[in-house]
């Protein structure tokens, strides 16, 4: 079988350019976790070739991106036998995604008119509407390909938006769900997100991807005096929460590192300034954060379990904390499976859940400390490496009627 793989990562030669321009909060997880299913399916044997279609995903201009157009430095880039098709476009603010829907339709049908009408896969990634659009119009064109939505979120979740802007794009929101329902198979997150799409899409499971680049670098047996949150500062992700808690649980032996962006930076920074012994580090360069992970003693993901949309969230962050070794602190959630929980510490539910739980582990042993990261890293690297995971994926779409 033949792989199309309609995406926006931050590829090589393009990484820092995009990095140097961008403002505000950046798409790592994304990034990560699309380049894990590349990585995946290229060492299926299964797969034929693998084209990936870039249009990365960027903010727009001029608010969260310093240039009108995204130029390239590489149009082609090879990774392995992947081949990667950087692809320019518009980047003004609302004329960027109509620009994307055009390109992306444009750019699939070339693909697959390479392909000798023999069987093609083309994956979507994400519920991003000109993405979706894009693919569906090529389906129109090829009518054999099979329509394929990685989906790691929801459209109605992935922003707190209120008056027009939540119409809008709950009217968006509308339209994406239409034209997934033309789709053939969907990757879903969580089981509660499979009730979203319609039963005659053929539905896979596959909450996430462990980097196994990560995941083979060496354990560190010394950890540093500090606790780490590394992701969106967001009051939706519970990061008030953890610098409340944290202030409370009043440790004196452990730090509280924070590295990341969003709406509430300025909380951060004001508990600082009132003389919380807290570090904030910013928004960092991938590898700064992995480092900042495997060096700390735990590391925490503070969203609780009280929004509805937890059932169709899995946080990219937890299979990320857990492949470093280090033991994780998180809420238990209805969008994690339960295999998860016993490889973790648990917050206890209640208000001062948060702030017994940091008290009681900072008197835990460090050997004990250790003993529990890895655990977690040894059922990471068993059941959720690439291979193990696009595995599932392919296997369901070769059961799929169409293909």
């Amino acid at each position: 079988m033949n792989i199309i793989f309609l995406g926006g990562i931050f590829s090589k030669g393009n990484k820092s350019d995009i990095l140097l321009k961008s403002k505000g909060g950046m798409q790592f997880a994304a990034d990560t976790l699309q380049k894990n299913y590349i990585e995946g399916l290229s060492k299926n044997k299964k797969v034929d070739s693998i084209s990936v279609i870039n249009l990365p995903f960027i903010g727009a201009y001029p608010k969260r991106y310093k240039n009108i157009l995204f130029l390239p430095a590489n149009k082609t880039e090879h990774l392995g036998r992947v081949t990667i098709k950087n692809t320019p476009f518009l980047n003004l603010i609302f004329l960027k995604n109509l620009h994307r829907l055009f390109l992306s339709a444009k750019l699939i049908i070339s693909e697959t008119k390479k392909l000798n009408n023999s069987k093609t896969i083309l994956l979507c990634y994400s519920m991003h509407l000109p993405f979706l659009l894009g693919c569906y119009f090529a389906k129109l064109v090829k009518k054999d390909i099979h329509l394929c939505i990685i989906a790691p979120d929801l459209p109605e979740y992935m922003a707190d938006r209120k008056g027009v802007s939540k119409f809008v794009f709950s009217l968006l929101s509308r339209i994406s769900y239409i034209t997934a329902s033309k789709f053939d198979s969907v990757v879903v997150i969580t089981k509660h997100m499979s009730n979203k799409f319609p039963n005659k899409l053929n539905k896979v499971l596959i909450e996430g991807i462990a980097d196994p680049q990560y995941t083979s670098t060496a354990d560190i047996t010394e950890r540093k005096k500090y606790f780490l949150y590394s992701g969106t500062l967001d009051q939706r992700y519970g990061i008030r929460h953890l610098i409340n808690s944290y202030i409370a649980s009043n440790l004196k032996d452990y730090k509280l590192y924070i590295c990341g962006d969003g709406d509430d930076r300025d909380y951060i920074e004001n508990a600082i300034s009132n003389g919380a012994n807290i570090k904030y580090l910013g928004q960092l360069d991938r590898e700064k954060v992995l480092t900042l992970q495997k060096n700390a003693t735990l590391l925490i993901n503070p969203r609780d379990n009280e929004s509805e949309y937890t059932k169709y969230s899995f946080p990219s962050k937890i299979i990320e904390y857990m492949s470093s070794g280090v033991p994780v602190l998180m809420y238990w959630l209805d969008g994690i499976p339960d295999e998860y929980h016993q490889y973790c510490y648990l917050i206890p539910p209640g208000p001062d859940g948060l702030k017994n739980k940091l008290i009681e582990l900072s008197l835990l042993s460090e050997k004990e400390l250790f003993k529990t990261g890895i655990s977690a890293k040894k059922f990471i690297v068993e059941n959720k490496l690439p291979e193990l995971q696009v595995e599932k994926l392919l296997k369901s779409i070769s059961e799929a009627k169409n293909v």
